[in-house]
């Protein structure tokens, strides 16, 4: 059995004031699906947050059904997907049990589930079940559990009613979107609790030949190969920017001994930080200047007007920071350096600093002074 495990699309996704959409239409069409026709999976997974909020945009709607589409019915490859935390799950659960027909698989609401999907292959069945992702106060009262009192006691329950005819020995594929223990995060995946614990241990996996995980948006194991992140569609912070993004080839033999392969993907804009003085990067040749660039500069003393400056060589740059920037200096310091240069000195240091590639010339001096000493005037006229 071979299956494609990709997890955290983030469809919709804006990122600093832009949406994605038109990133991530390029990276499925031309990496994504090019990938599944290479590889020839058994199955495709998608191991939830398919959008990036719960009310996606028109046009994230639009490429969800887009690639499906043609995974599905062009591809002719099974979909298995679960909702994330980040999306709706009665909205994404939306004409599940017809899709069903298409081998479009769609888990998200608790009251669509329906055990496990048996796939087959040429050494017998494989169980794929479904395990979306669901606040603990709802597993609670769905399943009438007072004993739901975390993710990891929700996450056992799903599990035990998703699968109560789980044979030993079977080979199974979990998919689930949780924060299992032991896994690094990164700034944008959103907290799935807020205050108690909302990790949850790998020994509920234990029963299932392999786990197919979403939420962390670092491919990573946890603890072996069988219970895998594929890692997020794409960068979607400045946190991930060391991350390789891709998806995972999982190939399973018939004892049910396991294989995976990450095979990346690589966007038309990389998310990069690029650290330094600001002079020297500006400096610095550039290949890639329309990537997502956050400025991470080492300059102590204000570089003024420098989004716009910078902007100039790298278009999408997002932020810029600067970690070793003096502390501010009190009213009175500020007001004891100005008053130790005159007004012409000041204006001087200003417009050296605004066109660091030329000083002023002797006419706009004399003509500074002129204004000076216009304005010195009409306050002693005052």
């Amino acid at each position: 059995m071979r299956i494609i495990h990709t997890a955290d699309w983030h469809l919709g996704k804006m990122f600093y004031g832009d949406y994605l959409t038109g990133d991530q239409r390029a990276v499925l069409a031309e990496q994504f699906l090019p990938l599944l026709a290479e590889y020839k999976p058994d199955a495709v997974v998608l191991a939830g947050d398919v959008y990036d909020r719960s009310l996606p945009p028109v046009e994230a709607v639009e490429l969800f059904d887009e690639v499906a589409t043609k995974i599905v019915k062009d591809l002719g490859l099974p979909f298995f997907v679960i909702a994330g935390n980040h999306d709706s799950a009665q909205r994404l659960s939306f004409g599940s049990r017809l899709l069903e027909t298409e081998k479009f698989y769609v888990a998200g609401d608790l009251r669509s589930l329906a055990g496990p999907v048996e796939m087959s292959d040429a050494f017998g069945p494989v169980d794929i079940v479904l395990l979306p992702f669901a606040d603990p106060a709802k597993v609670r009262l769905y399943y009438n559990n007072p004993d739901v009192c975390d993710h990891e006691s929700a996450l056992i329950v799903l599990r035990n009613a998703q699968c109560p005819g789980l044979l030993p020995g079977r080979r199974s594929i979990a998919v689930a979107h949780a924060f299992v223990a032991g896994g690094t995060g990164s700034d944008s995946e959103r907290p799935l609790s807020v205050g108690g614990s909302d990790s949850v241990s790998a020994r509920i996996f234990a029963p299932f030949t392999y786990a197919a995980l979403g939420h962390l948006h670092g491919p990573q194991q946890i603890g072996c190969p069988e219970v895998r992140y594929s890692g997020s569609l794409m960068k979607y912070s400045f946190s991930e920017a060391a991350q390789k993004k891709g998806v995972v080839l999982v190939d399973m033999d018939g004892e049910g001994q396991v294989e995976t392969t990450f095979l990346p993907l690589a966007p038309k804009r990389d998310v990069r930080i690029l650290t330094g003085f600001f002079d020297d990067l500006m400096a610095a040749p550039e290949d890639n200047a329309d990537d997502y660039i956050l400025l991470r500069l080492e300059d102590k003393e204000p570089v003024l007007d420098g989004m716009n400056r910078a902007r100039k060589k790298y278009p999408h740059v997002l932020a810029m920071e600067m970690p070793r920037r003096q502390a501010a200096v009190t009213d009175s310091e500020r007001t004891a350096r100005l008053r130790s240069h005159t007004d012409e000195e000041l204006f001087a240091r200003f417009a050296a600093a605004m066109r660091p590639d030329a000083s002023l010339t002797k006419a706009e001096g004399d003509l500074a002074r002129e204004v000076w000493t216009e304005m010195e005037k009409e306050e002693g006229e005052r």
